[in-house]
């Protein structure tokens, strides 16, 4: 037990972090333009389906009001050749995406969404539209919060943005298309502004122009 102790107390961890300062925890988050905030963000459905593609989504721009950063993920196999087991990937998973808008008096929003689950399957026939006639691309931008200092470093998006907050993140959901829209309940208690939930399924993501 003596010798367990004098061990103990000899034991040095090798290759510890160093500069751990407040000065150099502000220089780091300084390099990447600060600490990014969750209500900096802009989502764009864009439908490209031939039987969607006449759906108007501008407005959908300003009602989203909340959605996820997607995720990946994967399924794995558990493997043992010598000694512990260790656990390899076999299939990528993607998670849905649940989006949020702020419904107007005329009810666009949920029209919008109506019209489209009208399409994938007609209540007439309840026939399903083939895949590729009703898939959309959702675009999910991460913006900084103060112009393009923060953001933008390229001479092109400078010139585009013009002072405004400067993108600095995005992910494009591919093959996306809406699985849900939620049931709103409303009530006379409520004088909160009416949202809807939509629930998207997509096969994939991309970060269009990011590079490392």
């Amino acid at each position: 037990h003596s010798k367990r102790r004098l061990l103990m107390a000899d034991y040095k961890p090798s290759n510890a972090p160093a500069n751990l300062s407040m000065n150099d925890f502000l220089s780091a988050s300084n390099a990447a333009g600060q600490f990014a905030k969750g209500c900096r963000f802009a989502v764009r459905i864009v439908p490209t389906g031939s039987a969607v593609v006449g759906l108007r989504s501008d407005d959908l721009i300003y009602m989203c009001d909340a959605v996820e950063y997607p995720g990946r993920g994967f399924d794995v196999t558990q493997v043992r050749y010598y000694g512990p087991s260790q656990v390899f990937p076999n299939n990528t998973l993607y998670n849905t995406a649940n989006l949020s808008f702020l419904c107007r008096a005329r009810s666009p929003e949920r029209a919008f969404f109506d019209d489209w689950m009208e399409i994938i399957n007609p209540s007439n026939t309840f026939n399903f539209e083939y895949a590729d006639n009703y898939f959309c691309r959702v675009d999910i931008f991460q913006f900084a919060e103060y112009g393009t200092g923060s953001g933008a470093t390229r001479p092109d998006m400078i010139a585009k943005y013009k002072g405004q907050a400067a993108p600095t993140y995005m992910w494009s959901l591919q093959r996306a298309w809406p699985t849900l829209v939620a049931p709103q309940q409303v009530t006379w208690a409520d004088q909160d502004v009416l949202r809807l939930q939509v629930t998207f399924s997509y096969k994939y993501w991309e970060r269009p122009g990011y590079s490392k």
